[in-house]
């Protein structure tokens, strides 16, 4: 099997993560107002999300900033919408980010930190 550099390593949320995001104005510098979401799962490239709003995406590319917390840091961050499903729990999106390095290197520690503290929590309860 060949490594693809660009594959992201995927973390699913037990519990989803409540996040917010704003839909960026092409061509300009507005954004509309916050709307709520859920995170279901993450990785360093994108993220699937759900909402129960109904975003428009066959005018073109729909570009988001979305905010939320994974263990600590407030992140923020701008991606497009590539894919758009109706669920039974709302609609569910599938987001890319902008590529940042910053960024990306912010969300995988946040990650680490967040899952030492899942595997630590999952120890006492064996206890």
């Amino acid at each position: 099997m060949q490594y693809k550099r660009h594959d992201y390593f995927r973390h699913s949320f037990d519990k989803p993560l409540s996040a917010t995001f704003r839909i960026l104005v092409e061509g300009s510098s507005n954004e509309s107002n916050p709307g709520n979401c859920m995170l279901l799962d993450i990785s360093t490239g994108g993220t699937k999300l759900v909402s129960s709003l109904d975003i428009p995406t066959d005018t073109g590319p729909v570009r988001l900033r979305l905010n939320f917390v994974l263990y600590e840091a407030n992140i923020n961050v701008v991606g497009e919408i590539v894919w758009k499903r109706r669920g039974i729990d709302g609609i569910r999106y599938g987001i890319k980010f902008t590529e940042d390095a910053s960024t990306e290197k912010l969300i995988l520690d946040e990650l680490k930190l967040r899952r030492r503290t899942e595997i630590g929590v999952a120890a006492e309860r064996k206890d």
